[in-house]
């Protein structure tokens, strides 16, 4: 029996997927926003005053952006998406109907569809000690190969205001926090 990809392979799909992405703006993009790279924004999308977006970046239909919002590098936000004032997103896959309060840090990471970050939250992507990130998968906790890599959210998903998940952690659909939480394994969610 074949086992499934491990969760990181969509992250490192997302360079050869995104190069190859023509520039296609069909929502509004704010005089006052800078776009240095690629940018395929959908219809009805609204990307707000003082944002960045850099690198190659691709958000769905009725979205909303900043201000001030950060997208860098490879990123996919779906459909529906908030991404609030002051958020910063690395590298990473946004699942239709996600919001992304004020003040967050998502980076290297996934999160699925319905997923709510209060403010605050910092989804990690780097050891301090600088060590390769390992991630649950098939039951098991593998090697990655990565030294920058976030956590995996499932859908329907609550994080309380200022929640900092660990790197590599994966948390199953509804998973839910208190304010002020560190995650650092499965057993710290509600």
């Amino acid at each position: 029996m074949n086992e499934p990809p491990p969760p990181w392979a969509a992250l490192e799909a997302l360079p050869a997927e995104l190069e190859a992405m023509q520039p296609c703006v069909r929502g509004t993009v704010h005089p006052l926003a800078v776009v240095d790279g690629v940018l395929s924004l959908g219809e009805g999308s609204v990307i707000k005053a003082g944002t960045v977006i850099e690198g190659y970046v691709r958000i769905g239909s009725g979205c909303v952006i900043g201000p001030n919002a950060y997208l860098r590098g490879h990123c996919i936000v779906g459909d529906g998406c908030r991404i609030g004032h002051a958020v910063e997103v690395k590298s990473s896959i946004i699942g239709d109907g996600s919001a992304i309060s004020h003040l967050c840090y998502v980076g290297d990471s996934i999160l699925g569809e319905d997923v709510n970050l209060g403010g605050g939250c910092i989804l990690s992507n780097f050891r301090h000690d600088a060590g390769e990130i390992r991630m649950l998968h098939g039951g098991q906790l593998k090697p990655t190969g990565r030294d920058k890599l976030g956590c995996v959210i499932g859908a329907h998903s609550r994080l309380g205001c200022n929640t900092v998940v660990l790197p590599g952690r994966v948390l199953p659909p509804s998973t839910r926090t208190y304010p002020g939480s560190t995650v650092s394994g499965v057993g710290d969610c509600m």
